[in-house]
């Protein structure tokens, strides 16, 4: 009863006007916990497994989804591994509040992905050399940047599975368009 009241009080200052009425009271004090540099060992619902079907595993002081990952294009820094699994257990927290009908608002996501791109820079802390460091440093930058502009494009309601297939059909249009235009241009130019 009082981390249900903990986390009303406790969400109330962040939430804006598009928060929805009900919020999952579990769920949002899952958020805030996940968020702090270690975990509580009694941070998720009480049914989180039995309706999000995995156990969630304790690595580096935090919980983690064990089956999660970086999610990118792209390669990234192993140091961020732990982050990311960090990352995806609290976007499934999202998804278990909507599943239970009293999604979280547009906070929760935000709050997450702060602590995503505060963690991908504190991993790269542990590299020694300045240069490698640096280069981390911008990796966490554009997997950041990334993280959010799909969190806003998505209107930082709880996150969805989506198919990169059609993102990566639109940026080879975009690619092709180029390609013809520089083509289409030169062969002018070479005419006159």
């Amino acid at each position: 009863m009082t981390v249900a009241a903990t986390a009303t009080l406790a969400t109330t200052g962040m939430a804006g006007a598009d928060t929805p009425v009900r919020e999952n009271n579990a769920a949002a004090h899952a958020v805030q916990v996940l968020n702090a540099a270690v975990t509580e060992s009694n941070a998720l619902p009480d049914d989180f497994v039995a309706v999000m079907g995995y156990e969630p595993e304790r690595q580096g002081g935090r919980l983690v989804n064990p089956g999660g990952s970086c999610s990118s294009p792209v390669p990234l820094p192993a140091e961020f591994d732990d982050a990311c699994k960090a990352h995806d257990l609290g976007y499934d927290v999202l998804r278990y509040a909507t599943a239970n009908d009293e999604e979280l608002g547009p906070w929760a996501r935000k709050e997450l992905d702060a602590r995503l791109e505060a963690d991908m820079h504190s991993a790269c802390n542990s590299r020694t050399g300045d240069l490698d460091r640096a280069g981390c440093y911008v990796m966490a930058d554009v997997a950041a940047a990334a993280v959010t502009g799909n969190s806003w494009r998505q209107g930082y309601v709880t996150p969805t599975k989506e198919s990169f297939l059609p993102y990566l059909l639109c940026g080879l249009g975009v690619v092709l368009s180029v390609a013809t235009a520089v083509f289409v241009r030169r062969e002018n130019g070479a005419v006159s």
